[in-house]
C-alpha cells in the first residue's frame, strides 16, 4: 500500500520563513480529490479552505510506510530541503508525485484582495455629478462585453449607503470618475482671519467619489483601479500606483487608454 503526503507553501510575503502546510498519510482516492480542489480553485487543507492565488509552491509525495515510520520533519525548511529518514537516520525514498496528478492548470479567475472568487465581466463605475461620462463609460464597457456596475442604479432595498456599497463591489475592475464637483481652499491657508483678498480655490471631486476610490483601491489592489479625471481637477494624494488618464469634454478621447489598461488586468476585448 502507498502512502500520500502532501506539502504547501502559502504566500507569506512578510516572513523570512519557508512555512510549509502538511498532511500525512493520505490515500490515493484522498489525493486526487485535493488535485479536483485545486482544479476548481480552492482547497480543503488542514481543515481550512485555501484559495490556489494564495499557495506558492505545492508538492506530492509517494512512500512504501506510514509518517510514523520517520523522523519528524522541520516545518521551516523549503520543501525540497525536508526529507523522510528511517529510524536509523537513512534516507528513505520518498517519490514526487506531484506532476502525475496534476497535469494542466487551475481554473482561471480573478483574484481580489478578499481572496474570493470574483465575476470577470463585472466592472463599477464611480462618479460624482457630471453624468454625461457615465453615460459613455457604462455604453464603452457594454460594446466591450462587459457589465457595468452603477451605484445609483441599483436597488436600496432599506441598505445604508455602505452596505449598498459592499453589496455591489462584486466586481474585477473598477474606474474612478473624478469631475471638479466642490471647490476647495488648500489647508495651508490660515483657518481665522484675515484670509488671502483672493482666495486660490481648485476644483475637486465630490468626497464620496474619494471615499470609494479608496475602497475599491483596498479591495481590488491597485492594478485593479483606473481614475479617469476631467480637466484640472485635483487628484487625491497617498494613492500612488493609480492608473490615471485625463479627458476634457468626453471619455471618447481616452478610449484607447481604457481598452489598453483592461486587456492589461485581462480582459478580452
Amino acid at each position: 500500500m502507498a502512502y500520500y503526503h502532501i506539502f504547501i507553501v502559502c504566500k507569506t510575503p512578510k516572513s523570512i520563513y519557508h512555512s510549509v502546510l502538511y498532511e500525512f498519510d493520505l490515500s490515493e482516492s484522498e489525493v486526487k480529490a485535493f488535485a479536483e480542489q485545486y482544479q476548481k480553485g480552492r482547497v480543503l487543507f488542514t481543515g481550512k479552505w485555501i484559495d490556489v492565488p494564495d499557495i506558492e509552491e505545492i508538492e506530492i509525495r509517494e512512500t512504501p510506510y506510514n509518517s510514523n515510520t520517520y523522523k519528524s520533519i522541520n516545518p521551516l525548511l523549503p520543501v525540497g530541503d525536508i526529507i523522510f529518514r528511517d529510524s536509523y537516520n537513512l534516507q528513505t525514498e520518498a517519490k514526487v508525485v506531484t506532476r502525475q496528478l496534476f497535469k494542466s492548470e487551475p481554473k482561471k479567475f480573478i483574484e481580489k484582495s478578499a481572496r474570493q472568487l470574483i465575476s470577470s465581466r463585472n466592472v463599477f463605475i464611480v462618479h460624482g455629478h457630471y453624468i454625461q461620462p457615465v453615460k459613455e463609460l457604462k455604453k464603452m464597457l457594454i460594446e466591450f462585453g462587459l457589465n457595468p456596475i452603477v451605484l445609483h442604479e441599483q436597488p436600496s432595498g432599506s441598505r445604508t449607503i455602505i452596505e449598498k456599497l459592499e453589496k455591489y463591489s462584486d466586481v474585477g475592475y473598477a474606474f474612478v470618475i473624478l469631475t471638479p464637483d466642490d471647490l476647495a481652499l488648500p489647508n495651508t491657508l490660515p483657518i481665522i482671519p484675515p484670509l488671502p483678498p483672493e482666495l486660490p480655490f481648485k476644483h475637486r471631486a465630490r468626497q464620496n467619489v474619494v471615499l470609494e476610490f479608496g475602497y475599491f483601491m483596498g479591495l481590488l489592489g491597485r492594478d485593479r483601479v483606473c481614475c479617469l479625471h476631467k480637466g484640472d481637477v485635483e487628484l487625491p494624494s497617498d494613492m500612488h500606483g493609480i492608473v490615471y488618464i485625463p479627458f476634457e469634454k468626453s471619455l471618447e478621447e481616452c478610449r484607447d487608454m481604457i481598452v489598453k489598461n483592461l486587456r492589461d488586468a485581462g480582459y478580452k476585448i
